[in-house]
């Protein structure tokens, strides 16, 4: 096997960047809300969640993301759910329509984040959340992410699966209209797009598995053997996200867990791929997306959990919900135990 991973640097990476990014990332602050939940998702991939944060530092997170939850207020059943920061201010400071208008994605971060941080999400206003679904879906099957836009694609399918999953209610969403979606992405050479005829995608690939997957349905694949094969076949020495693309390491994720959540895990070069996340890493910590590139706290995070696919030291990470293993189980057992009362 390849190297150790330098996890005490890894650890005060993902701390900076939970409290300051570099001014060359000041156009992300929109997205506050998913680089939080990507430094989360990296400290908890080192097992170093319940150690890095303070209980204050927890509760200040947890009363932040409960801030931008975007509450019904009679005619905006499409706008609630999470915004992705608090970059226009509180809610009754802002004239400006968008700035308070939630967004697929933003809310899916929101309450993996919630999750992560320990919180029973009993302050979650879930009928409205599940409400704002049922309008994004359009009737192709496919998710807008919010209101008011042409943009579409499996990203945003994902996200609605993962919220109804977080939530354990399906109700938001048409599974049928879903899975007939992702079936027509699928290529002739088993990989899967943004939409029908285009080019297959790793990103792509890994929402619409992780989506059938938590829907139940990944024997509506076409021919699995073939999606599998596409897969292996974008990892040299990482994974790369499209065909005759350089490796990056973000992949070693999206790639990477579809390969898990397909069954092929026994497939792969886990030495192989594991040197290049080795070859990534920062030197005050971090991992860029390729060697002598600057770290960012998606490579990062994703260059981390899909390092722990192969790695037994680090935390197994559930490959559908980017939450460990044993988070996905306690609210396993916290459904069985409300359904039997």
């Amino acid at each position: 096997m390849a190297g150790d991973l330098a996890v005490d640097k890894h650890v005060r990476y993902f701390r900076y960047a939970l409290n300051m990014l570099p001014s060359s990332m000041a156009q992300l602050d929109a997205t506050r809300m998913t680089l939080g939940h990507l430094c989360l998702v990296g400290l908890a991939a080192l097992g170093q969640l319940d150690t890095a944060l303070s209980a204050d530092e927890r509760r200040g997170m947890v009363d932040w993301i409960y801030e931008q939850q975007v509450q019904p207020t009679g005619d905006n059943a499409a706008y609630c759910g999470f915004r992705g920061g608090s970059l226009f201010g509180p809610h009754e400071a802002c004239s400006y329509a968008a700035s308070n208008m939630a967004n697929v994605a933003a809310t899916y971060s929101a309450l993996a984040t919630l999750v992560l941080l320990g919180d029973d999400l009993q302050r979650v206003n879930r009928r409205a959340v599940i409400a704002a679904l049922r309008h994004m879906q359009l009737p192709s099957g496919t998710f807008a992410p919010h209101p008011g836009t042409t943009e579409s694609d499996p990203r945003f399918i994902y996200c609605a699966c993962a919220i109804s999953t977080l939530l354990d209610d399906w109700s938001g969403v048409d599974r049928d209209r879903a899975t007939e979606f992702i079936a027509s992405c699928v290529g002739v050479d088993g990989g899967l797009s943004q939409a029908p005829l285009q080019e297959s995608h790793g990103g792509h690939l890994y929402c619409c598995i992780a989506s059938l997957h938590l829907m139940g349905r990944l024997d509506a694949l076409p021919d699995r053997s073939r999606t599998l094969r596409w897969a292996l076949m974008r990892a040299g020495t990482g994974y790369q996200g499209r065909v005759n693309k350089p490796a990056d390491v973000c992949y070693s994720f999206w790639v990477g867990a579809a390969v898990e959540m397909l069954g092929g895990h026994e497939m792969v070069d886990d030495d192989e791929l594991s040197k290049f996340t080795f070859q990534c890493e920062g030197a005050y910590g971090g991992v860029s997306k390729c060697p002598g590139a600057k770290p960012d706290p998606l490579h990062s995070a994703l260059g981390i959990v899909g390092l722990g696919f192969f790695r037994p030291e680090l935390p197994r990470m559930s490959p559908a919900l980017l939450l460990p293993e044993d988070v996905v189980e306690r609210l396993t057992l916290a459904r069985q135990a409300a359904s039997s009362t």
